[in-house]
């Protein structure tokens, strides 16, 4: 069976001793001193203080209308359910986000947009953070970034069954984290990215699965954006595009027209994407140690990028059972830079293991191609996935998954409008 591999280890950033214990004295401090607020959407009421389980506040509308100071916490009952739109209504700092996370025993509590366009929205706020929620229901966009999604967290969240995308990065972002979460059926994109020169975009151990059931053709991948500076690493996407446009809807889509891309893909697995690539770059990608099977088109497409210049740098990877390993093809006017080496192949059906179509500035060393099959122990578990869930288990019977939601037009990115 194939796993992913071991999330990275925690990174530090180095400080002078002195500051690394004042900054740790002054978050504890914060923690302490931010103030904590209650929903329950049995027992509430909007009349009382909201400061406590017992004084809990009732309906979004009154989370909606309320300011809340930096460093607030904003938490919903587990296993209560709440009708309508979350809008987040307060920025928080840099060492004081404002949190809409989850308290008590349960399962995670949901926010069912019930055919509003949008579920749950950060409502142009920056420094918010969004843990541990299940975000559903959404005509359109289940979680919405936007216009600016500055030091915004997204951890150990549910975004399923949604009859648009199922996040949305409406403006350029600057430090974005999407962890441990579950991007599942919804109508169209898992995640997209609308703008380009988005920094320090960090997606990582989410599985990203299921997504664009909508038939309208439209070109749904499990992620499709322009990343200036970031990483995609430690996903599982699958089973992505699944009603969209063929050979057109990917497991990742790193769109065209980033200049100066540093994006680094890395340690995901990606497979059984129906309708397209494992990963089609078109923008200067960094890709290693992803896993990469049974995809309907080419494991890796590279190319098609127009007036930029771009570099790809491929390495240590593993292809198999995908129709060609890696393909580079169309290029642009701007100039093509290919390093690929010690990548390892598995049957490639109908295509060569690796095409290289132009004349391009390329180095190809230390790849190991093989038609036999690549052995796996077990079948991996196709539908219903739910991120850090064992590949083999089930998803819960309070999964949400794609389904007949009402549709929307939603939005594309600029180059396939």
């Amino acid at each position: 069976m194939d796993s992913l591999p071991p999330p990275p280890p925690a990174i530090e950033r180095p400080a002078q001793p002195s500051l690394l214990v004042s900054a740790r004295r002054n978050a504890a401090q914060n923690a302490e001193d931010a103030p904590v607020f209650y929903v329950d959407a049995t027992d509430g009421d909007d009349r009382r203080s909201g400061r406590g389980p017992k004084e809990a506040w009732k309906s979004l509308e009154k989370v909606n209308a309320t300011a809340f100071p930096p460093g607030s916490r904003v938490l919903f009952e587990r296993g209560e359910n709440w009708r309508g739109s979350l809008l987040a209504s307060s920025s928080g700092t840099t060492d004081r986000p404002i949190t809409y996370g989850a308290y008590g025993k349960g399962d995670a509590p949901v926010i069912d947009a019930r055919g509003s366009s949008v579920a749950v929205s950060l409502n142009g706020r920056t420094n918010v953070a969004f843990d541990g929620l299940t975000i559903t229901g959404a005509a359109d966009t289940g979680l919405l970034l936007g216009p600016r999604a500055r030091n915004v967290s997204v951890t150990n969240v549910t975004v399923a069954g949604n009859g648009g995308s199922g996040i949305v990065v409406a403006g350029t972002s600057d430090g974005l984290r999407i962890d441990g979460s579950a991007i599942t059926g919804n109508g169209a994109y898992g995640i997209v990215h609308y703008a380009a020169d988005n920094t320090d975009q960090i997606i990582t151990r989410n599985t990203i699965a299921d997504n664009g059931w909508r038939k309208d053709g439209g070109v749904y991948s499990g992620w499709n954006g322009r990343i200036l500076t970031g990483e995609i690493a430690h996903n599982r996407v699958f089973n992505n595009g699944v009603n969209g446009g063929e050979g057109r809807s990917h497991g990742l889509y790193h769109d065209q027209g980033q200049a100066g891309s540093r994006l680094k893909i890395h340690d995901n697995l990606i497979h059984d994407n129906p309708r397209g690539a494992g990963i089609l770059a078109k923008s200067s990608t960094e890709i290693y140690r992803n896993v990469i099977f049974r995809n309907a088109d080419a494991g890796l497409s590279l190319g098609q990028n127009r007036g930029i210049d771009v570099t790809y740098r491929v390495y240590e990877n593993e292809f198999y059972d995908n129709n060609g390993g890696v393909l580079q093809h169309q290029k642009g006017n701007g100039s093509i830079t290919l390093e690929l080496r010690d990548n390892l192949f598995h049957r490639n059906g109908k295509r060569a293991a690796i095409i290289i179509a132009d004349s391009i500035d390329k180095a190809v060393t230390g790849n190991r191609v093989s038609n036999d099959a690549r052995t796996e122990a077990k079948t991996e578990t196709r539908t219903g996935t739910t991120a850090n869930q064992p590949l083999a288990n089930q998803p819960s019977a309070n999964q949400p998954s794609g389904g007949p939601v009402q549709e929307a037009s939603g939005m594309r990115p600029e180059s396939v409008r």
